[in-house]
């Protein structure tokens, strides 16, 4: 069977969420050199990031939202759970990355994480995964 290659989105509102403020930096500047538009949040610096993402989330209206599940890999995936079951982000597409897949897999179990250590190869993998996600959320799956 063929591969399906989907058409290239017109730009994408996103919302990159990280612990990394370089990793954040990086994405960003990476997104946008592909013709999509980036809004960021640093969640080191959301000392109550159950009750501050939501709205930052539901504030820029993004087509797909990028989350990276750091360390503490347990921690950062709870704070994933809470607010993808929140009742206004449910139909918002999330796109995970993670730094070290193996590691968080041992903590949680297994996902759909994508390893992203800065290797362009990566980045194409995220690229795809991103525009996947707002596809298939305009196609209504």
């Amino acid at each position: 069977m063929p591969k399906k290659i989907l058409p290239r989105p017109s730009r994408l509102r996103l919302v990159v969420l990280n612990d990394s403020a370089p990793v954040l930096k990086m994405l960003c500047n990476w997104l946008q050199e592909h013709g999509h538009h980036c809004e960021t949040a640093l969640l080191a610096d959301m000392p109550h990031a159950h009750d501050e993402v939501g709205p930052f989330i539901q504030k820029h209206r993004p087509d797909v939202v990028i989350y990276d599940v750091g360390m503490p890999y347990s921690c950062s995936w709870d704070l994933l759970e809470v607010i993808r079951a929140a009742p206004a982000l449910q139909s918002h597409p999330f796109v995970i990355t993670t730094p070290n897949k193996r590691k968080l897999e041992q903590a949680v179990g297994p996902t759909s994480a994508l390893e992203i250590g800065g290797p362009d190869s990566d980045l194409r993998r995220l690229l795809k995964a991103v525009e996947a996600a707002a596809h298939n959320r305009r196609a209504g799956s």
